[in-house]
């Protein structure tokens, strides 16, 4: 009996055994195809408790004023949750998805946008910020300093540099930016105006051989002396445009003076130039010529320091100009091949310099939109040269808000000029003292600036970060005529779409396979100025978008930067800024896995998502490096940044 009773007891356990495991067996193939039929366009995350759970943790733990929303004690323990719940995750086409990515930091939100960086990003040696005035702003390390040739040649041969020297002296350990003042006979020596020509504004005839035998000797003196000088990190080369009016008296007001050798010309003043001293497309490009070989050689090896004043597709406009505007392409190659620097002056109009000589490059996605890239050959080529900018027309002056519009829309221009200025490897940007007291709670003005004089200047080797500007912007067709082999500006006539820029991290083309469109409007109205972006804007078009709606945006690292930084894998944050319009889980995924996953509030402010992470940034998908999921709604993403640990 005993025996018997062992025996059943003994069958009931195998054939309990049995069931088990087909069950087990036979429910993993039924969940795997009933799940390989799912919609691809949309990617779960983990379970509506964990999720509900999440956002009541971060709703309990803002601190900070709301600056940070600190997701540290009881937020570990729901990405802990999180962590179980996502080896279950199963993506839409039925495949088990990536696994969990271990973190050193668990993501979190802080409030505005997140200009922080890694603790070893310091400035470059060869860049920064610029300001003509003392700037109580730490952030600012260069000055702007002019030499009046009156002054430091005073006689025919004859040299003093003394007040240019005390100058130097006073602002140590800033640097300089130096403009020699050669363009006008307001600033010329009494002997010197006796040799050169003047027009009635009373710029000098730098096309003319007396010019360039007149200014000769007084560059060759300077450049002898400071070159070499590891204070000057520029000496702008700048031409023409010198005026300071017709009065007789008008070299005595010099708060009105009109020209600052920038290297343009207004349709009278070319037609004076042609009727009175022989100006025409080819002496305009052999004089131009002439003077670049003249400063170039007098710098020697130094000759990177020297900034040409514009190297774009416009030095004048109206009837008769397209002669004169294609031998400014022939120049600014030349100054380029050369090895000199640039340093333009119009970065304020931000969708502007568009054009290949300044190194950009438009990619068209299947929508019919565009992507706008910089050539990473000629970042290359220009690296080491003085490649400046100003970024200058902002604050309260009565000039500056007839151009620009109501002094509110400052830390907006601000920001979307100086990404522009980072994207085209600008290492240094002159800004005015206005920018000490300009700050917003969103942009972070002043954090910003500290973030632009970290990262201005650096290379694929030594960059802290990464980023993309996304939303939808606006150019006429005709200010792109050569990017018209890219099909996303030949397409439509009436206006070019540009979707998104940045420096080392791209949009991918996946996203325009889903359901992503522009975000946040941004009005420039006619009653303003259009912002001053009316030199590019298409005709009926008073707008721009500051970001771009979806539930999943793909990014690609640029392939170069990668390979350099991330080849064993590479520790970074991911550095989401998007509006808190609803509440959704937020995760990032890389080759090697998903991040946990971040919950959003849904409380209408402009954010940064924080995910830190390690991976090789090779290439998961279709030249797709990482994507930012959004798990329940779409949301309004202004910029993706990525810190390099």
């Amino acid at each position: 009996m005993a025996v018997d009773r062992f025996m059943k007891i003994l069958i009931y356990i195998v054939l309990f055994v049995i069931f088990a495991i087909a069950a087990v067996v036979g429910g993993d193939y039924f969940y795997d195809q009933y799940n390989a039929s799912a919609d691809s366009s949309d990617f779960s995350t983990t379970n509506s408790a964990i999720n509900s759970t999440t956002s009541s943790v971060t709703n309990s733990t803002t601190k900070n004023n709301s600056q940070k929303l600190d997701v540290a004690k009881d937020t570990q323990a729901v990405s802990a949750i999180q962590s179980k719940a996502s080896g279950n995750k199963i993506d839409q086409k039925g495949s088990t998805a990536l696994p969990q990515l271990e973190s050193k930091a668990p993501p979190h939100l802080q409030r505005g946008f997140d200009w922080s960086l890694p603790s070893y990003a310091g400035e470059a040696k060869y860049s920064g910020l610029t300001t003509e005035r003392k700037s109580t702003n730490k952030a600012v390390k260069n000055r702007f300093l002019m030499v009046l040739w009156n002054q430091a040649n005073p006689q025919p041969g004859v040299f003093d540099f003394s007040a240019f020297e005390k100058k130097l002296k006073s602002i140590a350990p800033q640097r300089a930016l130096v403009r020699l003042e050669v363009n006008s006979s307001c600033e010329a020596p009494d002997w010197a105006l006796k040799q050169m020509q003047q027009t009635s504004d009373k710029s000098l005839i730098f096309w003319d051989k007396a010019y360039l035998d007149t200014t000769r000797p007084f560059i060759q003196a300077f450049a002898k002396r400071y070159a070499a000088n590891p204070q000057i990190i520029g000496v702008q080369l700048g031409l023409a445009d010198g005026e300071f009016g017709k009065a007789a008296d008008s070299c005595k007001d010099y708060d009105n003076k009109n020209g600052w050798g920038e290297f343009w010309m207004s349709p009278p003043e070319r037609q004076e130039a042609e009727q009175s001293f022989g100006f025409t497309p080819e002496t305009f490009e052999q004089g131009t010529i002439a003077n670049i070989d003249l400063y170039a050689k007098a710098f020697g090896k130094h000759k990177n320091k020297l900034a040409f004043t514009n190297i774009g597709t416009l030095f004048t406009y109206g009837e008769g100009s397209d002669a004169y505007n294609q031998k400014l392409k022939n120049i600014a190659h030349y100054v380029i091949d050369k090895g000199l620097g640039n340093r333009d002056g119009a970065i304020e109009r931000w969708m502007s310099y568009t054009d290949k000589v300044y190194g950009m490059v438009f990619s068209s996605f299947t929508d019919g939109s565009c992507r706008m890239d910089f050539n990473e050959d000629f970042a290359d080529k220009i690296e080491g040269r003085y490649w400046g900018t100003e970024n200058e027309f902002y604050g309260d002056s009565s000039y500056v808000i007839s151009d620009v519009g109501p002094i509110e829309n400052g830390p907006y221009r601000f920001l979307i000029t100086s990404l522009r200025t980072l994207q085209m490897r600008r290492n240094f940007m002159s800004i005015t003292t206005s920018m000490d007291k300009t700050d917003h709670p969103d942009y972070k003005t002043q954090e910003f600036l500290v973030y632009l004089s970290r990262v201005l200047g650096k290379t694929k080797e030594n960059t802290p970060d990464a980023f993309v500007l996304m939303g939808e912007r606006y150019i006429a067709p005709y200010r792109l005529a050569d990017q018209m082999d890219a099909d996303c500006v030949k397409r439509d006539k009436q206006k070019v779409t540009v979707r998104s820029f940045g420096q080392w991290l791209q949009e991918s083309p996946q996203n325009t396979q889903v359901e992503n469109r522009p975000a946040l409007k941004v009005s420039m109205p006619k009653s303003e100025n259009y912002w001053y972006q009316g030199f590019y804007l298409p005709e009926g078009i008073d707008y721009e978008y500051f970001a771009r709606e979806a539930k999943i945006f793909s990014f690609d690292v640029n392939d170069k930067l990668a390979e350099i930084r991330c080849q064993d894998g590479c520790d970074v944050e991911v550095k989401a800024i998007f509006k808190d319009t609803v509440k959704t889980s937020l995760s990032i995924e890389v080759a090697e896995g998903v991040s946990q996953n971040l919950e959003t509030l849904g409380d209408n402010k402009i954010k940064t998502a924080t995910f830190t992470l390690n991976s090789r940034f090779n290439n998961i998908k279709q030249n797709s490096d990482l994507m930012l999921r959004s798990g329940q709604h779409a949301i309004p993403l202004i910029m993706l940044r990525m810190n390099l640990l």
